[in-house]
């Protein structure tokens, strides 16, 4: 049956997608009939074992995949599957040598009482199977479909729940597979996402960003690349670097085994045609680790149970690909849900499905492209989402961690029991100290106290509890709410020990996971960039937990900022202080380590405010100098002070400098 298409409309939610199609497509229209009219023959893949992290829905992200998903639909449990919210869509790209996909869907009894919805499966922009509308009370329906010759593939679902306006119905393809003989299948972004122009323009003169101290054990593998900005091609050298260290000219990356004690300052030169930018590295080889705030990516808030090797490695891509690993972002972290189990000599091991060749082909990968690996772990016998943790095994996972090329723990309390939480926290420090690598460890300690990570060799603490999707939150936390617990940890922060006031929302936009529990809405852009500032004036550890691979373009920008960056990794690591507040207005001060100064004028209001500093009431006199860091545009010099109206939920960050 041949079928010409000149525009074919997919309507989803309130958007509607057109699809130009030049030429024949040939579509086998069969629905709803028995397994045994299809071929067979093939390679079978379950749904769940492609990436459905790409997959959009109305409501957050889908969380878990498989088993785990826990599906059942009219009380019918299933063994695994897709579990979303409507309206949701997943595109996938197939070679046309795909025969057969199948599954069984419906309404999963999470829903409320009177949801309704409605399955689609398209291809090439043709509906090749629709379930007719479903109830609650429906049984799982067969869905079974011909799918040989078609390139382009969306599952669709329409639907609500019926009883609030907004809410969503959660629905299943529960079992669903694929039988293809060609290409494995793969998931892709909507339209909409790929269409996003991410390319952001770069100032021309060359800038060298990131981190200008680093620490590192002797003895312990050392990657870190030069992370420069400007037009391309920039010409990099480097001087001075300790023996057993080289610099790669083509990626751009030192590496490496340092074996001698010792502070080295080590020059670094980026030139193009339009200037030249020079920089002192000082690279500490000793006891000290993470001498300014890691930056990096972190899977939870986005991805949570969905982590696998294909969202690491595309993660590592785009962060090459978008410029965040030229503006200094060095880690890309797993966090909970990665592992599978134990083998029969109680190592750990990684989700044997989502990993299939482990976990140390993605540390190689990451190395390869200058990243350092990160994971996620617990000193209680499981994680804080039920996953193995290292409870009686802590030695042997400090080892196995190490063997994968580890380079970053993310120890939450979890159920840990109090009494022995301490105790468990100082061993795996020492432990990481003896594993062959300088693993950087984070501490999510609870209530234990300040004094934590420097008992426990940690470089990293966190302060609060987990952070949402939104300005400010009753429960939890929200932008605001995690800031204003920082003030009473100020005093114990220094390089080598940060506080961490929890991830980087920017970007989210309402449609993450965790970070949009508790009816988290989201932020936008003044609120991110405000997030932005605040971490920055805090030297907090920025972990990103967008997805990077699709982000806005204004998103990326607030999150690429250099100038901004700077702050956050000045040597110095000063906290900011407090220097006036007018009821929701205030003004924060951080000194830097050349001299110059910080200053955010930060409004908590809903509505924009004029705010003044004056340079006499911060201990300046005469002239500033004044740039404004996100308009990255100098202001001239003031005599004065400095007045600007600011945007409600945002801060203006400008730098002042009396030379």
């Amino acid at each position: 049956m041949n079928l010409h298409f000149t525009q074919c409309r997919v309507f989803s939610g309130s958007k509607t997608l057109y699809l130009y199609k030049k030429m024949l497509i040939p579509v086998l229209l069969l629905a709803s009939v028995s397994s045994k009219g299809y071929a067979q023959s093939g390679q079978r893949i379950a749904l769940d074992e492609l990436d459905i992290s790409k997959v959009y829905q109305g409501k957050d992200r889908p969380r878990e995949i498989g088993t785990r998903a826990e599906i059942s639909i009219d009380k019918s449990p299933f063994t695994g599957g897709l579990h979303t919210r409507t309206d949701s869509r997943l595109y996938l790209v197939l070679d046309g040598k795909t025969t057969t996909f199948s599954a069984r869907v419906g309404i999963d009894d999470r829903s409320l009482r009177d949801a309704r919805a409605e399955f689609f499966v398209i291809g090439d922009g043709a509906i090749l199977w629709r379930s007719g509308i479903m109830g609650t009370s429906d049984p799982a329906r067969l869905c079974q479909v011909s799918i040989i010759g078609i390139k382009n593939l969306l599952l669709k679902v329409s639907g609500s729940s019926g009883q609030m306006d907004g809410d969503r119905a959660h629905v299943d393809w529960a079992e669903g597979q694929f039988i293809y003989s060609g290409a494995r299948p793969h998931t892709n972004w909507s339209p909409e996402d790929l269409a996003l122009n991410r390319h952001l323009p770069e100032p021309p003169l060359p800038r060298i960003n990131g981190a200008m101290a680093v620490g590192i054990r002797p003895g312990t593998p050392f990657v870190y690349p030069i992370a420069v900005t400007g037009k391309h091609p920039i010409k990099i050298t480097v001087e001075g670097l300790p023996t057993g260290l080289v610099f790669d000219k083509t990626t751009g990356i030192i590496s490496g085994i340092p074996e001698k004690r010792g502070d080295y300052r080590v020059a670094l030169l980026a030139k193009n045609r339009i200037g030249t930018a020079r920089r002192i590295l000082r690279i500490s080889v000793g006891d000290s680790l993470a001498l300014t705030p890691p930056m990096g990516w972190l899977s939870w808030n986005v991805t949570e149970g969905l982590i696998s090797a294909t969202i690491l490695k595309e993660m590592a891509d785009a962060f090459v690909k978008y410029g965040l690993r030229d503006v200094g972002y060095q880690y890309i972290m797993m966090d909970d849900c990665w592992a599978g189990g134990r083998d029969r000599a109680d190592r750990v091991f990684p989700d044997t499905v989502r990993f299939p060749d482990g976990l140390k082909p993605i540390g190689d990968y990451l190395h390869g492209k200058g990243f350092r690996m990160g994971i996620y772990s617990s000193p209680a016998a499981v994680t804080c989402a039920e996953y193995p943790g290292t409870g009686g095994h802590e030695v042997q996972d400090a080892h196995t961690w190490a063997s994968w090329g580890v380079d970053y723990l993310k120890y939450d309390l979890c159920s840990t029991p109090r009494d022995s939480a301490k105790e468990r926290y100082i061993r795996m420090g020492r432990l990481l100290e003896q594993s062959g690598r300088s693993i950087v460890y984070a501490l999510g300690a609870g209530d234990e106290g300040p004094g934590l990570p420097i008992d426990a060799h940690a470089q990293v603490w966190r302060t609060g509890v987990d952070i949402r999707d939104q300005w400010k939150m009753d429960l939890e936390c929200g932008i605001i709410d995690c800031f204003d617990e920082q003030e009473r940890f100020a005093r114990y922060q220094h390089p080598g020990i940060w506080n961490d006031p929890d991830m980087l929302v920017t970007g989210i936009d309402g449609k993450g996971a965790s970070a949009n529990d508790l009816d988290a809405k989201g932020c936008n852009d003044t609120e991110y960039q405000c997030q932005m500032s605040l971490w920055s004036l805090l030297s907090a550890p920025l972990f990103i937990s967008a997805d990077i691979r699709h982000i806005r373009p204004s998103a990326l920008k607030i999150l690429t900022n250099p100038e901004v960056l700077a702050v956050d990794q000045d040597i110095l690591g000063n906290p900011p202080a407090l220097y006036g507040a007018r009821g929701d207005l205030e003004i924060w001060v951080k000194e830097m380590a050349d001299g110059s100064r910080t200053i955010g004028l930060l409004n908590r209001r809903d509505q924009a405010a004029a705010m003044t500093i004056k340079w006499a009431d911060i201990g300046l006199k005469g002239k500033q100098r004044v740039r404004d860091l996100w308009l990255r545009k100098n202001l001239g010099g003031l005599k004065t002070g400095y007045s600007a109206t600011v945007p409600g939920h945002g801060v203006i960050l400008i730098r002042v400098s009396s030379r």
